[in-house]
């Protein structure tokens, strides 16, 4: 049996992540392949689009390997693939308007499983939905016996007499605890490597620790792992830094977890593993600010951690829990202080626009960066996802744009207290005050001198967009 694994993200069908230079490989087919061969003794061959505009050359390779399925698996791990872009959809449906005859499609990821009649009506033979990786290995299974049915698959969807099929989907996590290390021999990281270094002056690369996030946020998507939280063991997360770093030759590490380190006992167990070993590298995770205590930052600390980037989403305590957010800006406070104290950088993720929020709202939003001056800012507006209770809450406003383009879109789909220009332009806005206020924090005298020189752009930058919001708010 051979088996042609690839993915989604086209990387130069999203402009503001093609300009911010900070490639990541695709992990999530990556960890595929590598238990498919260690469950199976299936060999997968790999075909990375990510620098490609569109599906030519994973046609051609297709037409070249003749492969008996190809599994288009997207990266579970990278918020960019749950961000469900049109691009990326318009791109992939490209590919199974030509078929080849024999070969059976099948799409794995967010899109797919939101979207699955349309996928599977564009000319996808399978989606497969929830905690996938059990699931394909028994799909390889049945169709290597031939003695049952697909269908008594869980997590699957297919078309029966032009009818979309789904089955009961799968919650269990029975495999996380057995995937090995991702299968980096299959992927060609110089181009990775290649601009990271022109760029950046480093070589970052990717690690997963955990499936799925057991909170409760109304907005944030889950239909993959679910509301649940499983982690692999801590000594092979140990094992695979120390490949990352001397076998791949990375500088940095991105640990993808929606919240790393949900377990003090594990998180405790892994600087264990670091520290003994001696495989620190640098890298930054996301967490919350209520998992914040002295405990868990020495745990970071001495495990290599550098940069946490906390989903501070608002400023206002009302925002927050209508996001059923379940933290508190004294908590987004206290985590910022004691990460700064600990010199382990603090970034905030912030969010507009959600409905209710007002311009107060949005003030007090930019007073939280004021006053704990986080090292960097991501900035976003609402976006209902299917699945979500947000998304259910703003179905009826919806209208025929139901995705963002690309990451950079910021398109407001339902009815919010002001048109989607304002939060561009509050976007824009937020970017220019952070920088002015980032003078504030303590670093060297050559980067304060570098962003004292860049005040000339962002004081006429937060004038010119404070006055054009202005006409929103009058």
């Amino acid at each position: 049996m051979k088996i042609l694994l690839s993915h989604s993200y086209f990387l130069p069908l999203d402009p503001k992540e093609e300009a911010n230079h900070k490639p990541y490989p695709p992990l999530a087919p990556l960890y595929l392949s590598a238990l498919i061969r260690q469950e199976t003794g299936i060999q997968c061959r790999f075909y990375d689009v990510m620098f490609e505009k569109n599906v030519s050359g994973l046609r051609a390779e297709i037409e070249s390997y003749q492969p008996d399925i190809v599994l288009i698996y997207d990266d579970d791990f990278n918020w960019l693939t749950k961000m469900c872009l049109q691009n990326m959809r318009s791109a992939i449906i490209d590919l199974v308007k030509n078929k080849i005859p024999g070969v059976i499609y099948i799409a794995h990821g967010s899109d797919a499983s939101d979207q699955a009649e349309f996928y599977l009506k564009s000319g996808f033979d399978y989606i497969i939905h929830r905690n996938a990786e059990g699931i394909v290995l028994q799909f390889l299974q049945l169709l290597k016996n031939q003695k049952e049915k697909i269908s008594v698959l869980k997590s699957l969807s297919y078309l029966e007499n032009g009818k979309t099929i789904s089955t009961k989907i799968n919650t269990a996590q029975d495999w996380i605890e057995k995937i090995p290390v991702a299968d980096w021999k299959s992927i060609n990281l110089n181009p990775y490597r290649e601009i990271w270094q022109k760029h950046h002056r480093f070589f970052s690369l990717n690690i997963s620790t955990a499936h799925g996030c057991p909170y409760r946020c109304n907005w944030c998507a889950k239909p993959l792992y679910g509301r649940s939280y499983k982690l692999r063991p801590a000594e092979i997360i140990a094992d695979e830094f120390k490949i990352i770093s001397e076998k791949l030759g990375a500088d940095h590490v991105w640990v993808t977890d929606d919240i790393f380190g949900l377990n003090p006992k594990w998180l405790n167990q892994f600087a264990d593993e670091i520290e003994k070993h001696d495989r620190t590298v640098p890298y930054k995770i996301q967490a919350r600010a209520d998992l914040m205590d002295e405990e868990y930052v020495a745990n970071l600390k001495r495990s290599g951690c550098e940069e946490v980037w906390l989903g501070a989403e608002s400023g206002s305590q009302r925002i927050l829990d209508a996001m059923d957010k379940d933290t508190s800006i004294g908590q987004i406070k206290t985590a910022a202080k004691l990460l700064k104290n600990a010199k382990i950088k603090t970034a905030f993720f912030l969010q507009y626009g959600y409905p209710g929020e007002t311009w107060t709202d949005i003030k007090l939003t930019l007073q939280l960066v004021q006053q704990c001056v986080p090292d960097a800012i991501g900035i976003s507006v609402s976006y209902p996802l299917p699945g979500t209770e947000f998304y259910k809450n703003v179905e009826h406003e919806l209208k025929s744009k139901k995705n963002w383009d690309d990451s950079g879109d910021l398109a407001l789909m339902y009815s919010g207290e002001h048109p989607a220009e304002f939060y561009r332009t509050l976007h824009k806005y937020t970017h220019h005050y952070f920088g002015f206020i980032s003078l504030k924090r303590k670093q060297p005298f050559g980067k304060f001198v570098r962003r004292f020189a860049a005040q000339y752009r962002h004081i006429p930058g937060m004038i010119f967009y404070r006055l054009a919001m202005q006409k929103y708010l009058s």
